[in-house]
């Protein structure tokens, strides 16, 4: 695709650069399937004095990148570090940045709940706390605490612990939205990828990668290794794909319908602009 077609504006705290007013700036933002956050970086050349001083641990960053008219969010976080370099006459500054760095990290929470309390009403209470928007909320199961539910300690220890090992769910945060939901299932459905419309690349698809979990012990071992099999495709930029999207791939090695599970958006403006992707058979 050609280079002019490519459109991306990153924000750090009031200022914005604009990659098609000729800034120079790269980027790279991973992604998980899991509570994990997502750390990105960024490196911006030749940024005035002015606007290098400016830079503060905490600031808010925003990346919106994708092609022309067809722009949105892949990145939404807080600068945790940042750093400058000169090269004669050039400066490089090189910023790594945290999603729900402040929220996420610091957060302590000191709560009890009555009796019969049920874990929907206690996560929804926490969330106000949280202060990130809610995306989905669906607990796998809403189990009900008969003598009540004491929650202290760091939010994000709380709220994993109910999530993920007490309700049986999802958790991740996602271009700041927090997602609840069952692990098999998808946060967005229905993207369709096949080398012959351009959105997987034809170069990749017969180099098939797996990665298979342990050998367990039991009779079911091979069915829990073919579960965790995992391939990974490159593909033009897609700020559309993230973590747990079940996705359609047509392609001449590879067909079927698949979840993912990791990945990492990587542009520049001459350079690379694609979305790397873990996945696994969609359940």
């Amino acid at each position: 695709m050609a280079f002019f077609l490519r459109s991306a504006v990153l924000q750090i705290g009031p200022l914005k650069y604009n990659m098609d007013d000729g800034f120079y700036f790269e980027f790279e933002v991973p992604f998980y399937d899991s509570d994990q956050l997502v750390t990105a970086s960024f490196t911006v050349n030749n940024l005035s004095e002015s606007s290098r001083l400016g830079i503060q641990k905490n600031q808010v960053v925003i990346l919106n990148a994708g092609y022309e008219d067809d722009v949105g969010a892949l990145f939404v976080g807080q600068v945790a570090s940042c750093s400058h370099k000169q090269n004669g006459v050039e400066w490089q500054t090189k910023i790594t940045a945290t999603a729900a760095l402040d929220q996420w990290l610091n957060s302590q929470i000191n709560k009890t709940y009555k009796e019969n309390s049920k874990a929907e009403d206690i996560v929804r209470d926490l969330l106000n706390v949280f202060g990130l928007e809610v995306g989905i909320f669906e607990l796998v199961e809403n189990v009900t605490y008969p003598r009540g539910r004491v929650c202290s300690g760091k939010l994000k220890d709380v709220l994993t612990q109910i999530v993920t090992e007490e309700c049986k769910s999802r958790l991740l945060i996602r271009t700041n939205q927090i997602i609840i939901n069952n692990p098999a299932d998808g946060v967005n459905k229905g993207y369709l990828l096949t080398p012959e419309s351009g959105l997987l690349f034809q170069s990749d698809d017969s180099d098939v990668t797996t990665v298979e979990a342990p050998q367990t012990k039991g009779s079911d071992s091979e069915t829990k290794a073919a579960e965790q099999k995992t391939w990974k495709r490159t593909c033009l930029l897609n700020y559309r794909l993230g973590p747990g999207d079940i996705i359609q791939i047509q392609s001449r090695d590879l067909n079927g319908k698949f979840q993912i599970v990791s990945g990492k958006h990587k542009g520049s403006p001459t350079g690379n602009w694609i979305t790397e992707i873990e996945f696994k058979t969609a359940g």
